[in-house]
């Protein structure tokens, strides 16, 4: 009588398999979130492109600022933008999972884009608040309200200037940590 055959002994993987499965399937669930979000931001602005949103808003007496004008002229744009990369982010993320440089090489290009518009994105707070504050008539901020409401924008901008500073900073340690780790011998080896 011929001995049942044992199966195949896994190999165990190495740390630089585990680190790019575990990297590329976060990054596959994170892209697919971003689509459904970009999905859904799509819909809602096809149905609010029916609503002037900016018309209500200056009917009830507030002007708008031109952020916001630009934001709600270019808003259909963004949002395929939005859907292109992440879609684009998801194509990217699926090279990694399976191992091909083009994934690789597209994941660091992302690490490094994200790290760089979390920086450039820290101007755009101080014009929001900008933005926010000229919401309101000049006459209402000399005014006693006023004048607690400016100290509560002011707070307000410092905290958020700082904690998107401490963001972008933990963010781009992060990134560059996971560039660092994709360009190691090791890890490089397991591309085509």
């Amino acid at each position: 009588m011929k001995a049942p055959e044992l199966p195949p002994v896994k190999t165990p993987r190495s740390a630089a398999e585990t680190f790019v499965d575990v990297t590329a399937k976060l990054s596959l669930v994170m892209a697919a979130l971003a689509i459904l979000w970009s999905l859904f931001q799509l819909v809602l602005v096809t149905v609010l492109g029916r609503l002037d949103v900016l018309d209500f808003t200056q009917s009830h007496g507030l002007p708008v600022p031109e952020v916001f004008r630009w934001m709600e002229q270019h808003a259909l744009l963004l949002s395929v933008v939005l859907l292109a990369v992440s879609v684009v982010f998801l194509a990217v993320s699926w090279g990694l999972l399976k191992h091909r440089e083009w994934g690789r090489r597209g994941f660091i290009i992302f690490l490094v884009l994200v790290a760089l518009l979390n920086f450039a994105s820290l101007p755009l707070i101080h014009s929001l608040f900008d933005s926010m504050q000229a919401m309101f008539p000049a006459e209402f901020l000399q005014t006693v309200e006023g004048v607690n409401l400016r100290v509560q924008l002011d707070t307000g901008l410092w905290m958020s200037l700082i904690s998107g500073a401490i963001t972008a900073i933990a963010f781009a340690a992060l990134h560059g940590w996971l560039v660092i780790k994709l360009q190691r011998p090791d890890v490089r080896a397991l591309f085509q």
